[in-house]
């Protein structure tokens, strides 16, 4: 069977691993394929932070302002590049040393038990966010940004096909050609794999994934490159109208959920089965036709847990070892105007059951030594936040957990919120876009507001235990 390698392209949250490359992973390796995990999100950000970046930036920052200079004895500058000019030559005189000394500190403050003093993790945070400038100038005019604001290229639209197929040879402008010089293609020499996944979920992701997928494409025309993730599953009907981006930017794409496809991907590409019995994988054949085949949904239940082996947990921007899990798919109220999360999924909410749960949670816990976990469900439904807590303690699973959840009516019971607190839950993530009855049955949230002033009331007096 073919080696994989599975890459999570940036811009994401860089405190803890997203989930879409250990889910993957998990159904690999039981399937026997060799699979290595790339999460080139935080290695990028590492990178940006080290003196070794920030050195090369230097370089690019120098080697700009002396491009400009020789065009301004040629020819008059216009304004835009005279003012560009003058800004090159103000951040070429900062203390580089200062700067290096204080992000690598920084990323200690982060990473450690200093994180919980406020004015130490201020101080760290700024000085990424000066540092961030100095690259910024680099790169003008993209505004590359640390979390959690988004970096934008300016110049480039990720919703642009044209933009798309220009942006990986804008060594100028586009940090992530940097990047996956830097990083991954360094690591697809060293790793030799024969397929590569890239996830993108997100529009900034667009934009990095495909630059990194049209690079590979370039330094490694024999590797399979496919794309899949939640906004390759919204554009799906686009790009199969746009072949001459297959076979150039990516060899195919799989939409909606992507464990079983990729391993019936590998098992294609291994001549185990035809590419037509890849279910969700959109591809180009020899003759230029464009083939869309059958849908599939997995049976959350039968997964196995995310396996995170290779993802590089030393370099999170966290002091604790953060772990996401995910208990659902889909959305069990699933009826809000204003949502788009459904795209990515086929159909129907799905649930592992809650003893299962448990015995993933325990397994992880143990597996990775960690206490803390990030319930990334759509909606944490309230039958589970009613039956796993006491499960949990029964269990006695030692561990603290956050989840997005919405108002409800079934969990004004004291008891209720008593218990999940026993079982480790420290933080709740709600949406509230309205307390008007109106606005609320417009956007059909349907949220009780009595339910909800109650829900923040018994959330509040646990946190206070």
């Amino acid at each position: 069977m073919k080696k994989v390698m599975l890459i999570f392209p940036p811009e994401w949250v860089p405190t803890a691993p997203y989930l879409a490359l250990p889910s993957l992973a998990a159904v690999l390796r039981k399937n026997g394929i060799e699979t290595v995990l790339k999460d080139i999100n935080v290695e990028m950000f590492d990178h940006f932070f080290s003196s070794g970046f920030l050195v090369f930036v230097k370089g690019k920052i120098q080697a700009r302002l002396k491009a400009l200079q020789e065009k301004g004895r040629q020819e008059e500058l216009s304004p835009e590049d005279t003012e560009l000019m003058e800004m090159l030559n103000e951040y070429q005189y900062i203390d580089l040393d200062h700067h290096i000394r204080a992000v690598t500190e920084a990323k200690k403050i982060m990473r450690g038990p200093q994180f919980y003093e406020v004015e130490k993790a201020e101080w760290a945070l700024n000085s990424f966010r000066e540092v961030m400038e100095y690259i910024s100038v680099c790169y003008y005019p993209a505004s590359i940004n640390f979390y959690p604001v988004e970096s934008n290229l300016n110049i480039y639209r990720p919703w642009v096909s044209e933009d798309l197929l220009k942006v990986p040879h804008d060594k100028q402008v586009n940090v992530y050609s940097d990047i996956c010089r830097q990083l991954v293609l360094r690591s697809i020499k060293k790793e030799k794999p024969e397929v590569v996944g890239i996830s993108i979920g997100t529009p900034v992701q667009l934009m990095s994934g495909i630059t990194f997928a049209t690079l590979i494409k370039e330094a490694f025309p024999d590797i399979h490159v496919t794309v899949g993730g939640n906004i390759i599953t919204r554009l799906k009907d686009e790009f199969a109208k746009k072949p001459h981006f297959f076979g150039k930017v990516f060899d195919s794409m799989i939409t909606y959920e992507g464990e079983h496809a990729m391993v019936w991907l590998v098992e294609a590409l291994s001549g185990k089965r035809k590419l037509s019995e890849v279910s969700n994988l959109i591809y180009k054949d020899e003759e230029g036709n464009m083939h869309v085949n059958d849908t599939y949904q997995e049976r959350v239940d039968e997964l196995p847990p995310p396996d995170f082996d290779g993802m590089p947990w030393e370099k999170y921007f966290s002091p604790e070892k953060l772990v996401p899990y995910l208990g659902t798919r889909g959305c069990y109220w699933g009826k809000c105007t204003f949502c788009d999360h459904g795209a990515g999924y086929i159909d129907q909410f799905r649930a592992k059951h809650a003893d299962q749960i448990v015995d993933e949670l325990e397994y992880l816990k143990n597996k990775l030594n960690a206490k803390h976990f990030m319930f990334t469900d759509e909606s944490f439904p309230p039958a589970l936040f009613l039956k796993l807590p006491p499960m949990m303690v029964e269990r006695e699973l030692d561990i603290y957990w956050t989840t997005l959840i919405r108002f409800e009516s079934q969990l004004l019971e004291p008891e209720t919120w008593d218990m999940a607190h026993k079982a480790g839950c420290r933080s709740l993530y709600y949406g509230l876009e309205s307390a008007n009855e109106r606005i609320i049955k417009l956007v059909k949230k349907d949220t009780d507001i009595e339910a909800a002033k109650i829900n923040l009331e018994q959330a509040k007096r646990v946190d206070r235990k």
